[in-house]
């Protein structure tokens, strides 16, 4: 079937972790920010967490079939939690409601207790911030999308994408266009 993917679903255990993260986002995409447990005692900290269907229906194109994204396989995870690196949320939806600064690009500058500020660049998905030195995520004040064009830039923390259940493109990916070419 064009498009279909079928991933394994997300275990009840772990269903019932993801729902205690508090979500993200926007529309019908909704961003749970995790660190994920591998079965191989690894912790990947920075994970979305998210339905198949939903994933396909805002990227578009599924992640094992873009370069430049990074994947977990679902049955590798054995325990979820919020990351420790993840924007809190109602600063996160604050930019998502903002939108993109340019295609497919996104600038913003976070404000910290002490008054200072760090600008960041990065894509379409947001949640994920490495923070200058000294500074948690509790010394986050406000969020100021589209500003910071001219200050220096960190870039979004590195992230990978783990889907579970069935998904559905309307779009042939190049995996399955290569293949029908033979």
């Amino acid at each position: 079937m064009p498009g279909h993917r079928s991933y394994p679903p997300l275990p009840a255990a772990l269903r019932d972790e993801w729902e205690r993260i508090e979500p993200s986002g926007e529309g019908a995409v909704r961003y749970r920010p995790s660190a994920a447990i591998l079965a191989d005692g690894t912790t990947v900290e920075c994970v979305y967490l998210i339905d198949a269907q939903s994933y396909i229906d805002s990227w578009g194109v599924w992640p094992e079939d873009d370069p430049g994204k990074q994947s977990v396989r679902v049955d590798d995870v054995r325990a979820v939690a919020e990351s420790p690196h993840r924007l809190p949320a109602a600063f996160a939806n604050e930019l998502y409601a903002a939108g993109e600064s340019g295609m497919a690009y996104c600038i913003f500058t976070l404000r910290f207790s002490d008054g200072t500020e760090q600008a960041y660049l990065g894509g379409n998905a947001i949640d994920f911030v490495p923070l200058p030195a000294g500074k948690s995520m509790a010394d986050i004040v406000a969020v100021l999308p589209h500003e910071g064009r001219r200050a220096p830039q960190l870039s979004v923390s590195p992230y990978a994408w783990c889907l579970f259940g069935q998904g559905e493109s309307s779009h042939r990916s190049e995996r399955q266009v290569d293949s029908l070419n033979g």
